[in-house]
């Protein structure tokens, strides 16, 4: 939902019928006080929906789970960016709230949103389209499969900043993604196990690919200077 009209949820019962999805992008305090009203959020989650959260961090409110975290999408200048994101994840809704201009629903090639009979299963298929592009960009990025030998030094400098910074993501989300398992396990089904363990699978795939990369690249030099003088003071 965008450009939303001064009425567009005007009364609880124009909600969809259970089980929904609302994407959210960029709502307004008004709309989201509306929205939190019609199905009795915590003042708080409202709160940080409208605020800006560095930390993955996951709530059990009892009846719906409030995850703040981020998704990894393809860049062509940074191997990745991170689209700061909201969730909340009950039995009879999906609640997405996001500043990016382009709808969730668009991670989703060849599913449909209402073909999912349950909340839990379409918020992980989300997370594993989310790192099924990123797999696919990370193993077609052209910089990474020509020899990191003939690159130039500060080149090779910078890869390796970017490689560092993708896989400290890659280790936030394997973990952070255990924290949602555990805390939201009555959301989820037993056939979701698999979408779980292949997340996790893609995910700990592109770390160790990383590793390998970032042993291929030069440390900087300034970095590497300095600690060496620590080391000799």
């Amino acid at each position: 939902m965008e450009n939303y009209p001064a009425k567009s949820l005007g009364r609880p019962e124009s909600i969809p019928a259970p089980p929904f999805w609302l994407d959210l992008l960029s709502p307004s305090e008004h709309l989201l006080c509306r929205i939190s009203n019609g199905l009795k959020l915590h003042p708080r989650v409202q709160r940080a929906c409208l605020s800006r959260h560095r930390e993955p961090s996951c709530e059990d409110f009892n009846d719906y789970l409030f995850i703040q975290t981020s998704l990894l999408e393809p860049s062509r200048t940074n191997l990745f960016i991170k689209r700061d994101i909201k969730i909340i994840l009950s039995r009879e809704y999906l609640i997405t709230v996001h500043k990016s201009r382009t709808s969730l629903p668009r991670l989703l090639p060849g599913s449909k949103a209402s073909g999912f009979a349950r909340t839990g299963t379409l918020f992980l298929t989300l997370l594993d389209s989310s790192i099924d592009r990123i797999v696919e960009s990370f193993c077609s990025e052209e910089q990474l499969l020509l020899p990191l030998s003939t690159a130039h030094p500060s080149q090779k400098n910078t890869l390796w900043w970017r490689l560092r910074n993708f896989r400290a993501a890659l280790f936030r989300d394997v973990n952070f993604l255990q924290e949602i398992a555990i805390a939201g396990d009555r959301f989820f089904c037993p056939d979701d196990k698999s979408l779980f363990d292949s997340i996790r699978a893609q995910t700990r795939l592109l770390s160790d690919v990383a590793t390998r990369l970032l042993s291929r690249t030069c440390f900087p030099i300034e970095v590497s200077s300095m600690q060496t003088h620590e080391r000799i003071s």
